[in-house]
């Protein structure tokens, strides 16, 4: 990146925005210094308004493609369509509502189909009252201590009609057989079965109005959608061009604009902007300052770029700090797939990750970075020779019989995860600071570990006195160079390397846990599959189904958190700083 600076005379201010909004090259800087900063150009409010009352009203039509238009023709139009469309809005959320209650009042009368009784006509009897419960009539009839009643049973309700001097009979006999009054609003007349009927000519009513409703959002949208889609484009690009100002410095007559542009850019908006303002202007190209913090513009090929989305989830690199994505590329999906290991959920991981890109693609990048962990969980599945929690393959690496050999494996993998993370944070040392930094503050880490091993091996082959005399022969002089190099704050870190390395001990926990999940769901389908009945086999095949496809999604999260945390908080700690700003050029998207 590059900072320029553009001074030029207020009469130029405009082919200067023209000229940078099209080059979309430049991310403007906020201007801090002693002068004002200037104000939105004129229209700019107006213009503004108008623009979110036409994405309000694009929101609502869900409005595609774009048809040339004209800002005269839409803001016309605008005003009155949006009265329609909210108008369009509260009839169709009524006539929802009422469906909702309809199809709520139509399940009530058909759980009492088959009862006698026309309840409207005992909301007006001035002797009777009565209750629609949900009871056993044998207990009732046992518990109850009068006979001034009636029962009309129905499917799964009952109408309990009685005099109203024996109402507390009626509740204690109802509470001693275990049932319950349902509570309802009752606006048809006739038997229950009529009742349904009436409902349901009054659903089809009101489904007929909401289709009304549906087809003129859609005549709205298809006359207008696209000319709407189109003045917003332009609207928005002249909003962004009026209130640019703002970041500027500005005199009575002239004004200044700093930014960053690409360092390979310069040429092309230098060229760009002299033959748009016919060498008005002063064009500089400064110095980058300590404190400068110029915005961060990812350079990676197109295997890194979709792990690009998993660096933003923690934090944009600063302006020359390496860029982690790589690293992530390289050690996430083997984490993802070592844990989960069973070709049956790389499959279906694979489809739930699919499924995302083409629902949500906004964040298609991040689902196709977790691709890649598919395909890990499919390689690792046929290493452990598992699908679905079955061994269908036998190979050397079963895990159910390498427990021991796992635990020690994750404990190994923390080692070499954590040692390149301070490899790599040497290496921005020697980058930034020289080689004598980067040794003191992250190749003494590297040190103190060959310390304590030497000092073991030493030890296990000569004795103890041996080992300690070895392990402190290299680790003072260790201690004393991490000292030098991060100071005290170094010494007081030194458990937190051990405990980092200790935490990979959750790839073993979650790799067993998955491997033993899997083969619960199998256990609890397999007797009801060897039954032979059909309704054994039906129900092992719905447990497996059911079964499997919860873990795929248990089983995608806990891949997901517990490996990128050994990336986060146990590796990056120990190279990556973060707080970068994007790369956001005026005029780009």
């Amino acid at each position: 990146m590059k900072k320029i600076s553009i001074t030029g005379p207020k009469t130029q201010l405009e082919h200067v925005l023209d000229t940078l909004y099209d080059t979309a090259l430049i991310d403007f800087d906020d201007y801090s210094g002693e002068l004002e900063t200037g104000e939105p150009m004129d229209g700019a409010e107006d213009l503004s308004e108008m623009l979110v009352d036409l994405r309000s009203l694009i929101s609502k039509l869900d409005a595609e493609g774009e048809e040339e238009a004209t800002i005269n023709e839409v803001r016309d139009a605008v005003t009155e369509l949006s009265g329609e469309v909210k108008e369009l809005e509260s009839r169709r959320d009524s006539v929802k509502n009422d469906i909702n209650a309809l199809e709520d009042r139509k399940r009530f009368f058909r759980k009492l189909e088959g009862a006698e009784v026309e309840i409207s006509k005992l909301e007006n009897s001035k002797v009777l009252d009565f209750k629609v419960v949900d009871v056993d009539r044998e207990k009732f009839d046992e518990n109850v201590e009068t006979d001034n009643y009636e029962i009309f049973e129905g499917g799964k309700l009952s109408v309990i009609a009685y005099k109203g001097d024996d109402s507390d009979l009626i509740e204690e006999a109802l509470s001693k057989a275990g049932g319950s009054e349902v509570n309802y609003e009752n606006s048809v007349e006739g038997l229950p079965a009529e009742a349904v009927s009436n409902v349901e000519e009054r659903i089809s009513e009101k489904e007929a109005e909401l289709e009304e409703v549906e087809t003129r959002f859609e005549e709205i949208s298809g006359k207008w959608g696209a000319k709407l889609n189109y003045v917003e484009d332009y609207l928005t690009e002249k909003v962004e061009k009026a209130e640019a100002p703002l970041d500027f410095a500005m005199t009575d007559k002239s004004f200044i604009a700093e930014g960053w542009i690409p360092a390979d850019k310069e040429t092309k908006v230098r060229n760009a902007l002299i033959s748009a303002t016919e060498n008005k202007i002063h064009i500089q190209v400064e110095e980058m300052e300590e404190e400068d913090n110029p915005p961060v513009k990812y350079h990676n090929n197109r295997a890194v770029q979709p792990f690009e989305s998993l660096t933003d989830l923690m934090a944009r690199p600063k302006y020359n700090e390496l860029d982690p994505s790589f690293m992530i590329l390289l050690t996430f999906p083997l984490f993802f797939g070592m844990m989960i290991g069973d070709a049956g959920y790389g499959l279906t991981s694979g489809l739930v990750f699919l499924a995302g890109i083409k629902f949500f693609p906004e964040a298609a990048k991040l689902f196709k970075a977790l691709l890649w962990t598919s395909a890990a969980t499919i390689l690792f599945g046929f290493i452990y020779g598992e699908a679905f929690g079955f061994h269908f393959l036998h190979t050397p690496f079963y895990r159910g019989d390498l427990w021991t050999e796992i635990f020690y494996l994750t404990l190994g993998i923390g080692v070499v995860h954590v040692n390149l993370g301070l490899l790599l944070g040497a290496y921005n040392e020697y980058m930034h600071h020289g080689l004598l930094e980067a040794v003191f503050a992250k190749g003494s880490w590297i040190l103190l570990q060959i310390a304590v091993l030497a000092g073991y091996l030493t030890a296990s082959s000569f004795g103890t006195t041996p080992g300690i005399a070895v392990g402190l022969g290299i680790g003072i002089p260790t201690l004393l160079m991490l000292y030098k190099g991060e100071g005290i704050e170094g010494i007081v870190e030194i458990p937190s390397l051990v405990s980092n390395i200790l935490s990979y001990l959750r790839l073993f926990g979650v790799c067993m846990a998955a491997y033993t999940l899997a083969g619960t769901v199998n256990a609890i389908a397999n007797p009801m599959l060897a039954s032979g009945s059909l309704m054994g086999i039906a129900g092992g095949t719905l447990i497996m189904i059911v079964g499997h496809g919860v873990l795929t999604f248990v089983k995608i999260m806990e891949g997901f958190l517990q490996g990128i945390r050994l990336h986060y908080v146990e590796q990056f700690g120990w190279f990556y700083e973060g707080g970068g700003r994007k790369y956001s050029p005026f005029g780009g998207e």
